[in-house]
């Protein structure tokens, strides 16, 4: 089945649950430099990471100053670090080397906003995933973006543009962006992503999960490869 990244995790229940239901990633938003409900400290997110077994991998949704980054890492070490905020060409590309030093790899977000463009020094999305591919991070991930909401938006992208940065990357590339159980599976079939990342499209409120949407969800992807 598609790799799936469940993310804004903040509790053990949902953690077990996530876990039982077929994730491959696990995503808690630490230290996030912008109000978003999902926000963990370092002790909180500690105590969660401690919770997920292997192989689940678990991914910290962070952004802000190199210095501020490197710390969470060191507190937390994750098995990746999601730069998800405005950091510069520049900043990625020393991150990923130090986190690679950590043995932590690095995912670099590229957000898309209503005009089709990147959050990014570099707004044109390909160009963007052509310069990130000179980088030392792992993977990139396609999401959406309005001023309201830096995350858990709830919007899906125009997945010409995810198709123009897939192509563009020789490195994988997940979708996020308004997946929820009623349209992953075509998404999916249109888009073919490394993987997916749902965060708000399987929750009851912001912070808890919805068992059952979480299932559907989860059942949907393994229908898209029928």
């Amino acid at each position: 089945m598609m790799a799936v990244k469940i993310c804004g995790l903040m509790n053990g229940e949902d953690i077990e649950f996530c876990v039982r239901a077929g994730a491959r990633y696990l995503g808690f938003v630490v230290d996030y430099p912008a109000a978003v409900p999902w926000n963990l400290n370092r002790m909180e997110a500690l105590q969660l990471i401690k919770q997920v077994p292997p192989p689940v991998k678990t991914v910290v949704v962070t952004g802000g100053e190199i210095g501020k980054i490197l710390a969470v890492a060191e507190a937390l070490k994750p098995d990746m670090i999601q730069l998800h905020h405005e950091e510069t060409l520049a900043q990625v590309e020393e991150l990923a080397v130090r986190l690679n030093h950590m043995g932590i790899r690095a995912i670099k977000a590229l957000r898309i906003g209503m005009d089709g463009k990147c959050l990014f020094e570099i707004p044109d999305p390909a160009a963007a995933a052509r310069a990130l591919n000179e980088t030392l991070v792992s993977a990139l991930l396609v999401d959406a973006h309005r001023a309201s909401m830096p995350g858990g938006t709830g919007i899906t992208v125009d997945l010409s543009i995810f198709k123009t940065v897939q192509k563009e990357s020789e490195l994988p590339v997940f979708l996020a962006g308004g997946l929820k159980p009623a349209n992953v599976r075509s998404i999916i079939r249109k888009a073919n992503p490394y993987a997916i990342d749902v965060l708000s499209g399987v929750e009851a409120r912001p912070g808890k999960k919805d068992f059952q949407k979480v299932r559907q969800f989860m059942q949907s992807v393994a229908d898209s490869t029928d």
